[in-house]
């Protein structure tokens, strides 16, 4: 794989028709190997797999949506 790919933070599939938010620009190959380990999931829920399953459960970790500038 080649080039950059548009990547939805939030999977388009569980927008349930709120359009389009958060799509960046990412590396082809990065973005297919991150889809092949998170699946679906949120930014959350990836943080929360990390903590269950990697780090023990030690860790209270949350996401935090940036506000916009201006």
């Amino acid at each position: 794989m080649n080039g950059r790919n548009k990547h939805h933070i939030i999977p388009r599939s569980r927008l349930l028709g709120k359009g389009v938010e958060g799509v960046c620009k990412v590396d082809a190959k990065i973005h297919d190997l991150s889809h092949q380990l998170h699946g679906n999931r949120t930014p959350q829920e990836i943080i929360e797999f990390y903590n269950d399953y990697l780090w023990g459960g030690i860790y209270e970790i949350s996401i935090v949506k940036k506000k916009k500038k201006g």
